[in-house]
């Protein structure tokens, strides 16, 4: 059975310029497209598989949970184009090892694989090049095949970029795709509707709209305004809009979303009109936290901003570097 599956690509949500590495080096948060089967093992047993991928690539990898009965998920890395590359070689080698343990026939041995990078459709021109000449150049020159989707994903603007090959032709091709991203960063203030796997459509028929940065997830920009100028509290006095959200925070950083005391997660459920909740780490992946978020769709997306907004202020007290370890 021939393997296939994931990437995604944010930055500022797509793939985002970020926060800069202690020596300097730009950081970057992509967004890979995968499936729950592959999630399992990329996670491994007690999380082993993504604390050692952490450990050896120096990018920071997490899988976001998912609503509903979705066969997708997303999974993010953020570090260096260099380090986010390697994540993802590390990945390729870790999902073909154990597809071909799978296999019953020793002779049919797999030695490719695909990922789906999730890019922002105005990225597509920095990819694909004038007259393509970009694009073939890095199919050339790296040996691994690429294609853009014509339209972006459902209910989004993000577009996906399939890649296949080798595990040094997709490190290589990664490589050549996240620096042509980084290099021709999106517009500020660019709309951008991340894809969420399962994410059911807003009371009001179609996904909130952010500016590029501030995806359903993991929002950077301004907070989305109430549909129709209502005060998010008044919203939340009706039961048919509320509903509830999970995103996935680093451990490291939850002190930083909660407060002394509780002061600042409090100021945010005030602000935004929402309940929130900050489970404690699980043992399979005791570097997470997930955030329950319950409430009307845009104080959710108003609370998912601020939570976002304290996670990027996080200082490591021994620099940036540690962050991702």
């Amino acid at each position: 059975m021939s393997a296939k599956r994931g990437m995604e690509a944010n930055g500022e949500q797509g793939m985002k310029k970020a926060r800069t590495e202690g020596d300097g080096s730009e950081l970057q948060e992509i967004r890979v497209l995968i499936d729950n089967y592959e999630a399992s093992v990329i996670i491994g047993k007690a999380g082993a598989n993504v604390k050692k991928i952490r450990a050896d690539s120096s990018a920071f990898v997490s899988i976001l949970k998912t609503e509903g009965s979705s066969k997708e998920r997303v999974m993010q890395i953020k570090g260096t184009v260099e380090f986010n590359a390697h994540a993802l070689r590390l990945i390729a080698a870790l999902l073909i090892d154990n597809d071909n343990e799978r296999k019953a026939d020793p002779e049919n041995v797999l030695d490719q694989w695909t990922f789906k990078l999730l890019v922002h459709k105005s990225l597509a021109g920095a990819i694909i090049g004038k007259g393509g000449e970009i694009i073939r150049t890095m199919q050339t020159e790296s040996g691994a095949r690429i294609s853009l989707s014509t339209e972006p994903v459902a209910s989004s603007t993000e577009k996906t970029v399939t890649v296949t090959g080798s595990i040094e032709n997709l490190h290589d091709v990664c490589t050549r795709i996240l620096t042509q991203v980084r290099d021709n960063p999106v517009r500020p203030g660019t709309t951008s509707i991340l894809y969420v796997p399962g994410q059911q459509m807003s009371a009001f028929g179609a996904p909130p709209q952010s500016p590029y940065g501030m995806p359903p997830q993991s929002p950077y920009g301004m907070p989305p305004q109430s549909p129709y100028g209502m005060p998010q509290q008044q919203q939340m006095g009706n039961p048919g809009l509320s509903k509830t959200e999970k995103i996935v925070i680093p451990t490291v950083c939850a002190g930083t979303v909660i407060g002394k005391g509780g002061s600042i997660i409090r100021e945010i459920k005030m602000q935004s009109g929402t309940n929130i909740s900050v489970a404690a780490p699980e043992p399979t992946a005791p570097n997470d936290r997930v955030v329950s978020i319950t409430g009307p769709a845009q104080g959710i997306q108003t609370a998912i901003f601020l939570i976002r907004q304290r996670v990027e202020s996080y200082q490591p007290p021994g620099g940036m570097s540690q962050m991702y370890e």
